[in-house]
């Protein structure tokens, strides 16, 4: 970021409840104590940490990611498809599908997360919304294979992909010392929607049909991405609304933007993202194919997992704004790699339900914390959409890749060791890849003494 002189100051009355946006000064004329308190950035001088209009903020934003549990939940359609209209293609071809939804909102995050920094989120999560609720109309109309693809797998990844990042980015404007917090809350909406979407149209499809159980689905969306839409503003200016106002508004340095730091973390997402999606996309095929396990709990596994990760997510949170976000994630997600093996030994309901929900609770250390992470690798908040764009968009490119290739190691004779040890290796190795970018951002910012010094270092 460019920082040769301070920014101009805006002062707004906190007090009042305003949009409040102070940018670093020189700070010489401050009271001890009021720059005791001010924030880490280089460039905001203070964050509410809340107030009425940062936690509206958090409530759409968990709304907005509730939504998005359809995407979430593709397990379930992925046993309702081989199962009746695409019973035909293999499980690899239909795992293309949320694949590439997946992939496509990671694809436009690049996009999407320079708009946001350039002021356009609401532009952004209003044609996210509109797309979102037509995707899932037109969803409901479909019935072959090229038809699903292009509304699930197109549409539904273009619209997410414009609605997951600005909603968990927002949190940041409002948040610092609690932000990692605040953004678990809200990624919490997306496993409380994981629990109850497929749980909704596995009950409603029997009773109404397919079209009409996807269709509840899209009236649901619908109001809740209204009540979304009403309840988030943004609070800082950004390049297009600062530019007017600020003469010297940062720009991004791309010469150290793709830093050591930067890029080995963003490495470790992608093998993290490779290997933590296995339940999610098979656990409810594991449970119905393997016999071992009563075919009226088979459905419930991936709500269990998500149930996990709805408890999870905040508690993980919570944990990296006092151990270091990098720590926690890199911790939980070890966890999660023996969990993952630990599948091969369930054999009763019993183990099966605590299996799922265990490994839902800790892969959410990683599910819930990508935000934070990107915001600990930014220089100021002021370019969290570009980092969140640029990670979420090269683990995007695991979400393409992983499903398909844990279809093909499953194979039709459903060998279930061989995707298992796969994604077990890939969570290794990226829990390495981001204990290497920890060290890196600890050079960073010139702490690497107190890593020889200490047992721990918050990251």
């Amino acid at each position: 970021m460019s920082s040769t002189t301070p920014l101009e100051t805006e002062d707004f009355d906190y007090t009042a409840n305003r949009p409040a946006i102070t940018l670093h000064s020189e700070y010489t004329d401050q009271p001890a104590e009021e720059q005791k308190h001010r924030s880490h950035d280089p460039y905001v001088a203070s964050f509410p940490e809340g107030g009425l209009r940062g936690w509206m903020a958090v409530a759409g934003a968990f709304l907005t990611l509730f939504v998005g549990g359809i995407e979430y939940a593709f397990g379930v359609f992925i046993t309702y498809y081989l199962t009746h209209n695409l019973r035909t293609y293999s499980p690899s071809q239909v795992a293309w599908i949320g694949s590439a939804s997946a992939f496509i909102h990671s694809l436009v995050g690049l996009l999407v997360g320079k708009l946001y920094d350039d002021g356009y989120y609401r532009h952004l999560i209003i044609f996210g919304s509109t797309l979102h609720v037509l995707s899932i109309m037109m969803l409901s109309l479909c019935t072959k294979y090229w038809q699903i693809w292009i509304t699930q797998g197109l549409m539904m990844g273009v619209a997410t992909g414009c609605l997951f990042q600005p909603s968990v980015a927002i949190v940041s404007q409002y948040f610092e010392r609690r932000r990692a917090f605040a953004m678990g809350i809200v990624q919490a909406g997306a496993s409380l929607g994981g629990i109850l979407t497929p749980i909704m149209v596995n009950k409603l499809i029997p009773k109404v049909g397919f079209g009409w159980g996807v269709r509840s689905v899209g009236f649901l969306v619908f109001g809740l991405l209204v009540i979304a839409n009403l309840s988030v503003s943004t609070r800082l200016p950004s390049r297009r609304r600062g530019a007017a106002t600020i003469s010297n508004f940062p720009t991004i340095d791309w010469k150290t933007f793709f830093d050591g730091a930067f890029v080995a973390t963003v490495l470790g997402c992608f093998f993290m993202q490779m290997g933590t999606s296995l339940p999610y996309g098979y656990i409810t095929s594991f449970g119905q194919l393997e016999g071992h396990i009563s075919p009226s709990l088979a459905f419930y596994l991936l709500p269990l997992t998500f149930a996990g990760g709805l408890f999870g997510s905040p508690i993980w949170a919570y944990l990296g704004d006092i151990l270091g976000v990098l720590n926690v994630v890199m911790f939980s997600t070890f966890i999660s790699s023996g969990l993952l093996a630990t599948i091969l030994a369930c054999k009763t309901d019993g183990a099966a339900i605590t299996v799922s929900i265990l490994y839902g609770f800790f892969s959410a250390g990683y599910q819930a914390m990508g935000g934070p992470v990107f915001a600990t690798l930014s220089n100021t908040v002021l370019e969290v959409g570009h980092r969140m764009g640029t990670g979420y968009f090269i683990a995007g490119v695991a979400t393409l890749i992983a499903s398909p290739i844990q279809g093909a190691l499953l194979g039709t004779d459903y060998i279930w060791w061989k995707p298992i040890v796969f994604c077990v290796l890939s969570l290794v190795l990226g829990v390495v890849l981001m204990g290497v970018g920890r060290l890196l951002l600890i050079k960073r910012r010139g702490s690497e003494r107190k890593l020889w010094k200490t047992s721990f270092v918050r990251l």
